[in-house]
């Protein structure tokens, strides 16, 4: 029977929590608040639905290490230290300031030293779940604010080691500055031996259990990479959890960490719903009503503290304000991790039941605020207070591109020097093509300065920064960001400063093209639709279709999917012969069904009906320019021509009209 009943908890957990996500899923807010308020209603203190609880917290417990375990996975030792700048630079600012924050707070109302330490530390975690999810569910993972958040969360969750042992030796009154030292000591400890276990044991294990060819086997090994490290951890006072992000990073540097993941994705999605269920059941709805005042109060000191101090951690970092602005309000939250120091400080009596529910239902609030919270600086990206910041951080900025681009005319500016961008920059310079390089991270800037690249500290979202820029006498705007957001604002602002600019934009999903051909972009290159022509290429290249019909296939993709977008906002090469006269030019190929294949030049009466006019002719690889009106135009040839954009769609529509049209 009790197996029935534990059953019957399972089916009403997962039955209201599909229930109540579907609605938030419709209201376009985050699943895990709908779990969050699922646990809510079912808990003891909503409609009392859950008969056995401790069983719910144990799965939940599993839900979470596996949770844990995968973003171990999906971090690296070599991310790590792409973004180490981040990680202990603003990282390390947040969390200090934070807990100074939070215990200066603590002991001016009365507090325990010890307990007001302990408050610091739960209040500088953020949750590292709902922001990498909410940064997924937007594309956003690999854009400025993403990276910056991730560097932030990378460093908290390290700090949780050493926080954890500081906690149980505050609850055991021993001294705290001894306890800090053997906590560090500890934390260094655990770390090597992880990256001895990453580099040298693991992915040879991994690879013997490969090598079997068993699925089964593979799934195994896996699960128990991951119990004996949670376990061994635990053995020496770390949680289960974190045991499991540091058992996801030992598999990290393996080569077979992507299956891993795959393989234990369907577990963690099963389960770490329940954490949050697990989380809303032990929020005690009448506290709040009966403590609203105090609920409230450190609801808002626990969002604006952090938030602010959030803000001036990334700002230090010199990144841009509305960057800032994005980590701090999608970060000021009270985290998971938290709650697994607060279950071990209430265990040992270091709080008071009192204390521990406010905390608890404080930390739930703030977690449920976090999607609204985070749409605030969107709202705020040109608004007063930050046109102010930003006026203040971009002074020196705005120098020295005033002195760059006084002798740039008619130049190429690309936003972002990512491996777009620099490939950009490389093919230009190979060309001697002027160009200049806008980028937010100040490191990369120092060092491409170093090595003579003509790059700038600047947000290509600024208009400001984009007229000091040359942006008025630019030919091209290259956005190579992978930021949709700011994107977005740098369409937007770029064109509506330079009505004749040709605006390329780089985008992650066929989904955002109008949005970005309507804010003014001329091309939209989506990574999606192109990854997708470049996987059928090699496809059909693999059963050896003729390398002419791959060709004809994929020009036939892009014609369906492009063609309308290309007829919208023609981007064409635009010679400006003076400020009151422009001549576009392009090139045509001549297909051997054309009508004017076969023709001679005087024949053809292109220059007649279209307007247009033939600079050259490229022929087998050959550019002939002293030809006649009698030369006659082959199929195959490129012919190079002029003029106005009316005159070259003319000039379009004679050279693609096939012999078979006029026939009758």
């Amino acid at each position: 029977m009790e197996q029935a009943h534990y059953l019957k908890d399972l089916v009403v957990i997962y039955g209201i929590a599909a229930l109540v996500v579907f609605v938030f899923q419709k209201l376009r807010q985050s699943t895990i608040v709908g779990f969050l308020m699922t646990g809510i209603l079912v808990g003891p203190f909503g409609l009392s639905l859950i008969s056995d609880t401790e069983s719910v917290h144990l799965l939940a417990e599993i839900g979470v290490m596996l949770l844990l375990f995968s973003l171990g996975v999906e971090f690296s030792f070599k991310k790590l230290m792409k973004i180490r700048h981040i990680v202990f630079g603003a990282g390390s600012l947040q969390v200090s300031l934070t807990v100074g924050a939070g215990l200066g707070v603590a002991v001016l109302l009365g507090l325990d030293f010890r307990v007001a330490l302990f408050l610091g530390f739960v209040v500088a975690l953020s949750s590292t779940a709902i922001v990498l999810k909410m940064l997924l569910e937007r594309g956003e993972i690999d854009s400025v604010q993403g990276r910056t958040s991730l560097g932030v969360l990378i460093f908290q969750d390290l700090c949780v080691i050493p926080m954890i042992v500081v906690v149980s030796a505050l609850a055991e009154g021993g001294p705290i500055w001894l306890a800090l030292a053997s906590a560090l000591g500890k934390a260094a400890l655990v770390l090597a031996v992880v990256f001895v276990l990453a580099r040298r044991v693991v992915p040879s294990v991994l690879q013997h259990v490969m090598e079997s060819r068993s699925k089964e086997l593979f799934v195994i090994a896996s699960l128990w990479i991951l119990l004996s490290i949670a376990w061994g951890l635990a053995q020496f006072g770390f949680s289960l959890a974190l045991g499991a992000f540091l058992a996801g990073l030992t598999v990290s540097e393996s080569e077979h960490s992507q299956q891993i993941f795959v393989d234990m994705r369907p577990f963690r999605d099963g389960l770490n719903s329940l954490f949050f269920v697990s989380i809303g059941m032990l929020v005690d709805t009448s506290f709040i009503w009966s403590h609203v005042g105090a609920v409230l109060a450190t609801i808002g000191a626990v969002v604006v503290g952090k938030a602010m101090i959030l803000i001036l951690a990334v700002w230090v970092m010199r990144l841009p304000v509305q960057v800032a602005l994005m980590v701090g309000f999608s970060m000021a939250q009270i985290g998971e991790f938290s709650f697994v120091l607060l279950e071990e400080a209430f265990k040992s009596s270091l709080v008071p039941p009192a204390l521990y529910q406010l905390i608890l239902s404080s930390a739930v609030v703030t977690m449920i605020l976090t999607p609204f919270l985070s749409r605030i600086p969107h709202k705020l990206a040109f608004g007063s207070f930050v046109s102010l910041v930003r006026r203040l951080e971009r002074r020196a900025s705005i120098r020295e591109l005033d002195r760059a681009s006084e002798s740039m005319q008619d130049h190429v500016l690309i936003c972002g020097f990512g491996v777009t961008g620099r490939n950009i920059a490389n093919v230009l310079k190979a060309n001697r093509i002027t160009y200049a390089i806008l980028e937010l991270n100040a490191r990369t800037v120092r060092e491409e300065r170093k090595e003579g690249e003509p790059i700038f500290f600047g947000d290509c979202t600024d208009p400001d920064i984009l007229i000091h820029a040359g942006l008025a006498k630019a030919r091209v705007l290259v956005i190579a960001i992978s930021d949709a957001f700011a994107t977005r604002l740098a369409v937007k602002s770029a064109r509506g400063l330079n009505a004749e600019l040709v605006i390329l934009a780089r985008n992650k999903y066929l989904a955002e093209i109008d949005t970005l051909l309507n804010l003014g972009a001329n091309e939209v290159i989506s990574e999606e639709f192109e990854t997708s022509i470049e996987l059928l290429a090699r496809t059909l290249r693999l059963y050896n279709f003729p390398r002419q019909l791959v060709a004809q296939e994929i020009k036939s993709i892009r014609d369906g999917r492009y063609r309308i977008f290309r007829d919208l906002h023609p981007t064409v090469p635009r010679l400006r012969l003076s400020t009151q006269l422009d001549i576009y030019t392009e090139t045509f190929k001549i297909e051997p069904d054309s009508v004017l294949s076969g023709c001679r030049i005087d024949e053809s009466r292109l220059r007649q009906k279209s307007g247009a006019l033939i600079l050259g002719i490229i022929r087998e690889g050959e550019t002939l320019t002293d030809f006649s009106p009698s030369t006659t135009i082959q199929g195959g040839d490129l012919l190079v021509m002029c003029g106005s954009k009316g005159q070259l769609k003319k000039a379009t529509e004679m050279v693609n009209s096939t012999q078979g049209d006029h026939q009758p």
